[in-house]
């Protein structure tokens, strides 16, 4: 299936991944939205991005990348994220009703036009479905066959959410779409897989010890 919507939410780098305590943090969190960003816009069964975030640096990379940006507030209260992607689905509805959309959050690092496609594929054989995180309960992508089957619960334990309500969980995607990043033990591993560029190159070509 193709003419997909991609919906990518990202919080401001300056508030996001507070648990990697790291002096990168903010320059990790812009890698990671960058190359989830390239990633989506590679993928060929994506069809339009709107990305929704009140990070104000997202303006140009948007606009170099032609897509479209919706200013959210900052995503600090409980319920942000799906505040944002609530903003992002309407974005969508309006814009294609018919199409299938998905939601991406901006910490999925080792996402690449490969696994994406794979992942998109997977989720078209269901009318909505998620993809759940590799070990905390929580969710990568949600998905839909159009806007108006969207449901959105992110947050903790949001994959059992998500099945109460009635998305199917899909857990045979490849590792890369699984692999979101919050700690340092996340990172280890996504390094493992393999990252993007713009990540790699804030690790200093994977010196992890040396620079996290």
């Amino acid at each position: 299936m193709t003419g997909w919507t991609a919906i990518v939410v990202a919080k401001p780098w300056g508030l996001a991944k507070s648990r990697l305590q790291s002096p990168q943090r903010a320059a990790l969190a812009r890698a990671f939205t960058l190359d989830v960003l390239d990633a989506v816009t590679g993928t060929h069964a994506v069809e339009r991005v709107v990305v929704v975030s009140a990070e104000p640096s997202l303006v140009a990379e948007a606009r170099r990348r032609d897509v479209a940006l919706l200013v959210d507030r900052p995503l600090v209260a409980t319920g942000g994220l799906n505040t944002a992607v609530n903003h992002g689905w309407h974005w969508a509805q309006r814009t294609a009703a018919d199409d299938p959309v998905v939601v991406l959050p901006a910490d999925l690092p080792c996402l690449d036009p490969q696994v994406l496609g794979q992942t998109l594929a997977m989720l078209a054989d269901h009318d909505r479905a998620f993809v759940p995180d590799l070990e905390r309960g929580g969710t990568t992508l949600v998905g839909a066959a159009r806007p108006v089957a969207l449901r959105s619960a992110y947050g903790p334990d949001s994959a059992a959410r998500h099945e109460r309500l009635g998305l199917a969980r899909l857990t045979d995607v490849p590792w890369a779409a699984r692999r979101d990043v919050d700690t340092r033990d996340d990172l280890t591993e996504a390094v493992g897989i393999g990252v993007g560029p713009h990540t790699a190159s804030v690790l200093d070509l994977g010196s992890l010890v040396r620079t996290v």
